[in-house]
């Protein structure tokens, strides 16, 4: 099968407004593609299209471009098409990689068609100086927007003009001006009472106690209590979804409530990556006045000197310990907090910060008595790796099932009717039959080849699924041997093999390993074939 991938990013101009450039437009490039495919006698299977609109070719975190990927590891495709280079992606490394490494690897054949590049054209070879310089253009090309980018940004803040889709809790944006923000009475009287409160002297436990103990909404909860916005990646159920010592010191540490619009406080610490650091204070843009303030400069001042030293505490220690970031709390669902000593142990960080209100068990758990837990749990999953692998082992033997001999000789076939398609093309050529013939045979040969691969590929995957079956079932439990040897938990043992650990109280603790779907899927294969058998 053909892939066409199609990408345009909002730098490529595609705006939807007067400067939209059609020459990068989604539908531009589809025809172009198709024209393409259909001016080539040697490209005559399905097509299918990858489609990544609004999508930076910086990076290759796209959804488009990974469903792609995976149809590629799976064999479903062994073409993939693009207008030019740039659309496979902007980041000269990155195209490097799957040009000279990734894609040989699968077996695919790439075409950039204006860039003239083919890497049929290219077999044990690297791409050439001539596509290297236009690969390296583009990853320059990309930079060179994303500083004029950030330049033209920089400019708006200083100007007073809010660029960011966020609100802080307190404000809404102004309906007729989407740049600017107007008080919302409600949560401004919650965030004042936060200011007037830390004055007082109260810490910032004693304030999310207060808050919690009246029922006062988180920003989040609130947010969705007076919107249609749903935060769907919450970390915490919404049971638990209460006000701590954090929340309450993010609040009082927001300059903007005092009529300041803060701009730039975080940035990407590159091109295309998705990790952002803290901007200095120096380095952020920051302009008096710009909205109505909760909060006088005076009173912000007082509230900083009021917490300046109780911070934010931390309840994971530094050790790396071999379950470090895998026990959660079973029912807020957070990660719990871990205390090294003597004797270190796991509670759960997030009923501390919250105080009474939270349903959370409040037990101290031992390190030592969880990996016990953890460790018992895991022998009793390889008991059944082991049985499921001799389960696996017999069915092979009632039943080998597809051989790689019998794909060799689908892909065979295949070659052999692709080969009788061009020597009919060659023979209407030479003028030996006509167009009329010619046509009819190619539709012929084209059917038969289309029917041959799809079969083809059906079997090919119950193969690929076959293997994986058994190798990962065998691998599996030969790993989990070799960790095991060393008669404890281990960082690597944990990783290779455990997912999460849920902590609900004494007597109920969940442990969720990371091989589940492959015990499950090797079950549902042996069941298969039992009742094929029957």
């Amino acid at each position: 099968m053909i892939a066409l991938y199609l990408r345009l990013s909002f730098a490529d101009g595609d705006l939807g407004k007067n400067n939209k450039d059609e020459s990068n437009s989604i539908e531009s490039q589809r025809i172009l593609l198709r024209e393409f495919v259909r001016s080539r006698n040697d490209l005559s299977q399905e097509i299918k299209e990858y489609i990544d609109d609004g999508y930076s070719g910086t990076n290759f975190d796209r959804p488009g471009f990974k469903e792609m990927l995976e149809d590629a590891k799976h064999g479903i495709i062994d073409t993939i098409i693009v207008k030019d280079l740039s659309r496979l992606g902007r980041d000269y490394i990155g195209v490097g990689d799957y040009l000279e490494q990734i894609f040989p690897v699968l077996r695919i054949r790439f075409i950039a068609v204006n860039s003239n590049y083919d890497s049929k054209n290219y077999d044990g070879k690297t791409m050439g100086l001539d596509m290297s310089f236009s690969n390296l253009v583009n990853s320059f090309y990309s930079k060179d927007i994303s500083k004029k980018y950030k330049s033209a940004i920089r400019t708006k803040w200083k100007k007073g003009i809010s660029t960011s889709g966020r609100v802080p809790f307190g404000y809404v944006k102004d309906e007729n001006n989407k740049s600017k923000w107007v008080i919302d009475p409600e949560a401004a009287m919650y965030v004042r009472m936060i200011f007037l409160k830390a004055i007082e002297g109260n810490t910032t436990s004693q304030i999310a106690d207060l808050l919690n103990e009246m029922g006062v909404p988180t920003p989040g909860a609130y947010l969705e209590l007076h919107s249609d916005y749903k935060q769907w990646n919450r970390k915490v159920r919404r049971e638990e979804w209460l006000w701590d010592r954090r929340k309450v010191w993010t609040i009082l540490k927001r300059y903007k409530y005092t009529g300041a619009l803060v701009q730039g406080e975080t940035q990407l610490i590159g091109v295309g990556s998705k990790i952002q650091r803290a901007v200095p204070k120096s380095e952020q843009v920051i302009v008096d006045g710009v909205h109505d303030a909760i909060v006088t400069i005076e009173e912000f001042e007082l509230a900083q000197k009021a917490i300046k030293n109780q911070g934010v505490k931390s309840y994971r220690g530094e050790r790396d310990y071999p379950l470090r970031s895998k026990i959660r709390c079973g029912n807020c669902g957070l990660r719990m907090g871990y205390k090294d000593g003597s004797n270190p142990v796991f509670f759960c960080a997030h009923s501390v910060a919250t105080g009474n209100k939270s349903e959370c068990d409040r037990t101290r758990y031992l390190e030592k008595d969880i990996e016990a837990v953890v460790w018992q749990t895991l022998h009793e999953q390889l008991q059944i790796l082991k049985k499921l692998e001799m389960m696996v082992e017999k069915k092979q033997a009632d039943e080998p099932g597809i051989t790689v001999s019998q794909l060799g000789k689908w892909d065979r076939d295949i070659e052999t009717l692709k080969a009788e398609k061009v020597r009919q093309y060659e023979i209407y050529a030479e003028g030996n039959i006509s167009k009329e013939m010619y046509l009819a045979k190619k539709r012929r040969l084209v059917s038969e080849i289309d029917a041959l691969q799809k079969e083809s590929e059906k079997m090919r995957l119950a193969y690929e699924s076959q293997q994986e079956i058994l190798n990962g079932i065998k691998g599996k439990r030969e790993s989990a041997q070799n960790y095991l040897a060393e008669g404890k938990l281990t960082r690597e043992l944990v990783d290779a093999f455990i997912d999460t650990v849920f902590i609900y109280n004494p007597k109920r603790i969940e442990v969720v390993f990371s091989f589940e779907d492959l015990i499950q899927n090797t079950y549902n294969w042996v069941e298969d074939k039992r009742k094929a058998i029957s």
